[in-house]
């Protein structure tokens, strides 16, 4: 048995804290963070449907979000966009389109960030997007 430290699958879209609370692609999407103390293998898995949604998918990072004992926000944090590989080159978002679609982000230690998200920007279209996060140590 393993003793690496690691984060079941947890879903982060539909964020019950934010708005819209349901993922619909209509609007903007804001997931929610993710810690990853300790975790360098962080990913997200995605999934889509609707009445051909458009948008970007870009993930952020912080260093100084922070929640206090009880679990609330205690500081909101600044968030920073992440580059991210795709097809072999260095993008800073991700081209959401089409009726149905998935699709894994592996950040695969590409980050010494304290906290991540990600963030939908809606351009046309309707839908209803999930993701779910998995971290684990290398």
């Amino acid at each position: 048995m393993s003793t690496r430290p690691q984060i079941k699958p947890y879903v982060v879209i539909p964020n019950p804290g934010a708005v819209p609370t349901n993922g619909s692609m209509a609007g903007n999407i804001t997931g929610y963070p993710t810690i990853l103390s300790n975790l360098s293998l962080p990913s997200y898995s995605i999934t889509w449907s609707g009445s051909s949604p458009v948008g970007i998918l870009q993930v952020q990072v912080s260093d100084d979000y922070s929640l206090n004992a009880e679990g609330a926000v205690n500081n909101p944090g600044t968030w920073a966009i992440m580059p991210l590989i795709l097809n072999s080159a260095i993008v800073t978002s991700i081209p959401i389109s089409g009726n149905t679609g998935n699709g894994v982000i592996d950040i695969n230690g590409h980050t010494s960030a304290y906290a991540m998200r990600l963030l939908y920007t809606a351009t046309s279209g309707t839908g209803t997007l999930t993701a779910t996060v998995l971290a684990k140590v290398s």
